[in-house]
C-alpha cells in the first residue's frame, strides 16, 4: 500500500498587510486540497549586528501570534512557523524544496515595498522568475475569500 505524502503550501510572512493577505489565501487553499501550511519568515542581519544577537525566538513568537489570529476556524490545517536567516526569496525556495511544497504564496508587496513599476515587491519579483514551483502572488487589491466557499467576497 503506497504511503500518501504530506502536501504543503509555503507562505512568506514579513508581517505586512500583503503577507497577511497571502496567509489568508494560503490557508484557504490548504483547506481545499488538504495541505499543511508553512509560514516562513526570513531575516537578514543589518551591518553591525552582534554575532550573539539572535532575533529568531522573538520572530517565532510574532509568527505564532499571527497564526493564532489568522488560523483556520473549524477546519484543521496544520500550520508550522519557520524562521530562517538569509534573503527571503532564497529561504522560501529552500523551505518549499525541503517540504516538497506544491506552491509558494507571497503578497504582491511587503515590508520591502513595491517595485518601481508598482506591480510586484522585491521578494515577489525575485521569487517568481527562478522558481521551479508554482508561485501565487496575492495582489494588494485582493478581496477576502468568503470562508468555506473558496469564492471571493464582493
Amino acid at each position: 500500500m503506497p504511503m500518501e505524502r504530506n502536501r504543503w503550501v509555503v507562505v512568506g510572512i514579513d508581517f505586512s498587510d500583503g503577507a497577511i493577505r497571502a496567509l489568508e489565501y494560503a490557508l484557504e487553499q490548504a483547506k481545499i486540497v488538504g495541505a499543511s501550511v508553512a509560514c516562513v519568515h526570513a531575516y537578514e542581519d543589518t551591518p553591525g549586528t552582534p554575532a550573539f544577537d539572535d532575533p529568531a525566538p522573538a520572530i517565532r513568537r510574532q509568527l505564532e501570534e499571527i497564526i493564532a489570529l489568522r488560523g483556520p476556524t473549524g477546519a484543521s490545517v496544520r500550520i508550522d512557523s519557520v524562521v530562517r536567516r538569509g534573503p527571503p526569496w532564497e529561504k522560501l525556495v529552500n523551505v518549499a524544496t525541503e517540504l516538497g511544497a506544491d506552491i509558494i504564496v507571497v503578497g504582491a508587496d511587503g515590508q520591502r515595498g513595491a517595485a518601481s513599476q508598482g506591480f510586484l515587491g522585491t521578494v515577489a519579483s525575485r521569487l517568481v522568475t527562478p522558481s521551479r514551483r508554482s508561485v501565487v502572488v496575492v495582489p494588494r487589491n485582493c478581496s477576502p475569500i468568503v470562508r468555506g466557499t473558496g469564492l471571493r467576497g464582493e
